[in-house]
């Protein structure tokens, strides 16, 4: 064969190598679009026939209350029945407080700032109050349920927590199955008029550059070494590199005491590409952290498109530089 046939042949496998590359990445692709722009058919779930027997709401959910030693004060909670059967619920306090930085709930762990939880008792319907006591409400129809903090003398200065539950009883059908317990829960934050020290520290907040994919998120850490409750803000601005406010959000964390809170706060809204200034500001009493970055968001898939640009590129550059160099060769024989 002669350095002619020779260099064509070669410059003929690099054009079919090329072929085959693209080839291969637009298929990639097409399948990552796909799966992008054509997502599964969402499942559509028919609605409720009818309501079901046994459906409880609570109102408020939350009580927050000033604790001086010696003294009795009464409150009240709603609770509403929207199912379609009438039925007999109960009501007691316990503990509350949390197990970890993530704050899963614990109600059972006794500790110096859940005494209030023995201190409250429930009025019932005969006028009488103990530490728990039973009602009953119809269908559609709304219980008031009364009880009462007692205050000790000798009581720790800071915050108290505890967690009133409403919990229905099951009517017995006999069926000797499983039976599912329903109860909902009404936090009771106190605060006592003893000695309150109240201490913050923010030990990180973080907020990453570039994401891919999901929802654009902030994150911090508290630790409360005071005896009292406090509220940690989170506050998250969304400008466009130009200018002009997209999206604002600020929410509070209630960080208990002796404890230290992870928290977050997410922009539920995140499109699926663009660039952002991204200002996200965590405060917690007197201290403060705050952090601007320019933020870029780019999908999957037109990554695998710049890459898929790149090496055509490349390859392209390649095929043209073999080709002078063989164009040289020719001329030199």
């Amino acid at each position: 064969m002669s350095l002619k046939s020779k260099i064509a042949s070669a410059q003929k496998n690099h054009a079919n190598f090329l072929i085959q590359a693209v080839s291969a990445l637009l298929l990639t692709v097409g399948v990552v679009t796909g799966t992008v722009f054509y997502p599964k058919t969402p499942t559509v779930h028919a609605e409720e026939a009818e309501k079901p027997a046994m459906r409880i709401q609570i109102s408020p959910v939350e009580n927050r209350v000033t604790l001086n030693a010696n003294e009795i004060n009464e409150y009240t909670f709603n609770v509403d029945n929207t199912g379609s059967e009438g039925y007999s619920f109960k009501v007691y306090a316990n503990p509350y407080s949390v197990l970890n930085e993530q704050y899963s709930p614990s109600f059972s762990n006794q500790n110096a700032h859940t005494q209030v939880s023995r201190w409250i008792t429930f009025k019932n319907d005969a006028g009488e109050y103990g530490q728990e006591a039973t009602y009953s409400v119809e269908a559609g129809q709304r219980k008031e349920v009364t009880y009462k903090i007692t205050v000790p003398s000798d009581i720790p200065g800071g915050g108290q927590y505890a967690i009133v539950f409403v919990e229905a009883i099951p009517k017995d059908d006999n069926s000797g199955g499983i039976r599912t317990v329903s109860r909902l829960g009404l936090r009771v934050f106190g605060r006592t008029n003893g000695e309150t020290k109240e201490s913050a520290e923010i030990l990180n907040h973080n907020m990453d550059s570039f994401y891919m994919s999901g929802k654009i998120k902030t994150n911090g850490t508290v630790k409360n070494s005071g005896n009292a409750d406090f509220n940690a803000i989170f506050k998250f601005k969304v400008e466009k590199i130009f200018g002009g406010v997209v999206y604002e959000d600020s929410k509070g964390y209630d960080v208990l005491p002796d404890t230290t809170r992870n928290i977050e706060l997410t922009w539920e809204e995140t499109p699926a590409f663009g660039i952002y200034r991204i200002t996200s500001t965590l405060n917690a009493l007197d201290q403060s952290r705050s952090t601007t970055k320019i933020v870029l968001i780019i999908p999957v898939f037109m990554i695998v498109i710049l890459l898929m640009l790149l090496t055509i590129t490349i390859a392209w550059f390649i095929i043209l530089f073999r080709k002078r160099q063989a164009q040289k060769s020719k001329l030199i024989i």
